[in-house]
């Protein structure tokens, strides 16, 4: 008679498969920053209406830096981001499911 399958290797397995989607993505964090541009005609000159500037900020060799973001590749970048977000999640979900798995082995020898 066959085991029924395990919930959590299930799980570790979609998470696994799921994970090629992510390739694309990038470390860090998107930030939208709003700014005057300093030309006293425009219309961000009375600091209600101002420009928004996308940037990226990750650490590089351990320091943080920011590089700005084209308007044309923020949607992309913004999608790039949180495939991070959800690679990590996945990671963490991944990492508990082993730890279960070695505490429970470790205690049944």
């Amino acid at each position: 008679m066959k085991a029924p399958p395990d919930p959590d290797l299930q799980t570790r397995g979609r998470l696994m498969r799921s994970l090629g989607t992510l390739r694309e993505m990038l470390p860090g964090s998107f930030v939208e920053r709003k700014r005057r541009c300093g030309r006293p005609n425009c219309h961000c000159a009375d600091g209600q209406n101002l420009h928004s500037q996308f940037q990226i900020s990750v650490l590089v060799d351990g320091k943080p830096k920011v590089f700005n973001i084209p308007p044309r590749l923020v949607p992309r970048v913004r999608q790039q981001v949180e495939m991070r977000r959800r690679f990590d999640a996945a990671a963490a979900t991944i990492c508990g499911i082993n730890l279960r798995r070695f505490l429970q082995d470790k205690h049944n020898q």
